[in-house]
């Protein structure tokens, strides 16, 4: 087992996270089983997978090479922001014109400041999200590379972030805690793209830790719901994304996938796009079955739904590589 693992299945990792989302999205589709049914229910456990490997991708990259913070920041926005744009305006406007949105919200969307004031029509949070944990991201990974013991750190982040949480339910700032929620794993993400780029091997204390952790996450995840609203479901990914992720990148790295891992990474490499085009879809249900649901179950048209974003991320994401590439080669 290594930690590289988890950089060399990114691709394939973000897929099977990005189709977990795509489940939990499906907020009324049966699959028939009560264990599939609940793995459908926590699907949003796929964000943290997203979260881990950006800490990780980034991580490794800050420590194999030095990067200005303007630099750094730059990039980032170049990566995210057109695809958000590029979805986010033309679905405020809709929403907008049909009265469940106003025109502040455009404002407030653009700014990426949404997330924070939680306006009427609201775009998804998670760009406004992870761009604040990248403003802090490169003094971060400098951080936990002057400490001897960055996993000490990782266990005092995750505390405080669990404190913080507590006390936002109490208070009913429910709508911050998506990103609070995720502030851990996002940390392991920084403290094993560390590892990696400095070559930590993967020993026996690590294999038992990391069992110790699931086990833990089993255990919360069998009682959370009986302890109420303050022991929430969000926290069993704290405790499982990494060795799930692990052993996930493990098989892939062993059995013949052949075709399911090229689709899986197919789905990876245009995940942004496609998750992007999913929270605006998937909102639409109610709208968009008035002209399209056959048959009992909503199979069919969810089968046809997750083609349309799957296609749609694509064309979306081929779309603005061509635009950047016209784009530099006209300044060039």
């Amino acid at each position: 087992m290594k930690y590289s693992l988890l950089s060399r299945y990114r691709s394939e990792l973000m897929g099977l996270a990005m189709i977990s989302v795509m489940l939990f999205h499906s907020w009324d589709l049966d699959l028939g089983l009560s264990p599939l049914n609940y793995l459908r229910s926590i699907g949003f456990g796929g964000v943290d997978i997203f979260m881990l490997l950006s800490g990780i991708g980034l991580a490794m990259s800050l420590s194999r090479r030095e990067q200005e913070y303007g630099e750094f920041m730059e990039r980032r926005a170049k990566r995210l922001l057109p695809a958000y744009f590029a979805v986010m305006v033309p679905y405020t406007l809709c929403l907008w014109s049909v009265g469940r949105a106003y025109a502040s919200t455009l404002v407030w969307n653009s700014l990426l400041l949404n997330y924070w004031v939680h306006c009427a029509g609201s775009f998804n949070w998670y760009v406004s999200g992870i761009m604040l944990l990248y403003l802090v991201t490169p003094p971060a990974v400098r951080f936990l590379r002057s400490r001897r013991h960055p996993g000490a750190v990782l266990l005092a982040v995750t505390a405080v972030s669990f404190l913080v949480s507590q006390v936002l339910m109490r208070d009913t700032w429910w709508n911050h805690l998506d990103l609070i929620y995720r502030v851990p794993i996002y940390t392991a993400g920084l403290v094993i793209g560390i590892w990696i780029a400095d070559g930590k091997k993967f020993g026996v204390m690590d294999g038992v830790a990391l069992a110790l952790l699931f086990s833990e996450g089993l255990v919360y995840g069998t009682f959370c719901g009986s302890m109420g609203d303050y022991a929430p479901l969000a926290y069993l990914f704290a405790f499982t994304t990494v060795p799930v992720c692990l052993a996930l990148a493990w098989l892939m790295d062993r059995l013949p996938l052949g075709w399911l891992r090229t689709a899986l990474r197919f789905v990876g490499e245009h995940s942004l796009e496609i998750y992007l085009l999913n929270v605006s879809f998937f909102s639409e249900t109610e709208f968009l079955r008035r002209f399209f649901d056959p048959g009992p179950g909503h199979y069919i048209y969810y089968a046809a739904l997750y083609a349309l974003n799957i296609l749609s991320g694509w064309a979306l994401h081929e779309a603005l590589s061509f635009a950047g590439k016209k784009l530099r080669e006209k300044r060039g």
